[in-house]
């Protein structure tokens, strides 16, 4: 399995209720067509908070353990990934706001993106997905995934944007965080049975000076 370093940074706990939630909800948001269609943005808010908790490490803060920062990240990505009467159904629509995002806030990731066509010849192989989940993962660095049609594989919602933080390439199985849960499925089954476009992003950050792999 490889998967990234710190999925605790994604445990986040409601301050009223004391539920913990594991990554975002998109149901979080405050206006009704934020919550219908605001996985796209949601999932790039996690990305970008992913990268804010790894940095607060680095500097010995404690995490974030609330909910309020993530869901500040996902209102303002809301501004930059704003979804469509089809919702932010295009890789292009998300790469293409990160690229915006990025300009504002003068941040220095790279973004990396690969595509899955509708039509299965022109889809890349399981091994080409499989080398670009593995790449971004061993760097520490969830991927965005959109799926818009599940195929044979049941337990992800079609027209939808996730963040996954493990992959198991001998299986096909990732592990990805939705809905405030961390759930699996089989994405090589996925690549063979699905019958409509998706695809992958992650943002490349520079590596810090001094690498780390635990808290202690």
């Amino acid at each position: 399995m490889t998967a990234i370093l710190f999925p605790e940074a994604m445990c986040l706990v409601d301050p009223v209720s004391g539920q913990t939630s594991w990554g975002a909800n998109q149901e979080w948001y405050g206006d009704l067509w934020q919550r219908k269609a605001g996985c796209g943005p949601t999932a790039a808010a996690s990305l970008i908070f992913y990268q804010m908790q790894k940095q607060r490490l680095r500097q010995r803060e404690a995490l974030y353990s609330g909910r309020q920062a993530l869901l500040d990240q996902m209102n303002e990505m809301w501004y930059y990934i704003t979804p469509s009467r089809g919702g932010v159904n295009r890789v292009s629509m998300f790469t293409e706001g990160l690229e915006k995002y990025r300009a504002v806030k003068k941040e220095n990731f790279e973004i990396r993106a690969l595509e899955v066509a509708e039509d299965p010849a022109q889809r890349p192989d399981w091994m080409t997905v499989s080398r670009f989940l593995e790449e971004a993962l061993k760097r520490d660095e969830p991927v965005a995934f959109l799926n818009l049609c599940a195929g044979a594989e049941k337990r992800i919602d079609d027209w939808h944007w996730v963040m996954i933080s493990g992959l198991n390439p001998q299986t096909g199985v990732i592990t990805f965080f939705d809905e405030s849960q961390i759930k699996e499925e089989d994405l090589s089954l996925w690549l063979k049975t699905t019958t409509k476009r998706g695809g992958f992003v992650t943002l490349r950050w520079p590596s810090p000076d001094t690498e780390f792999t635990s808290k202690d």
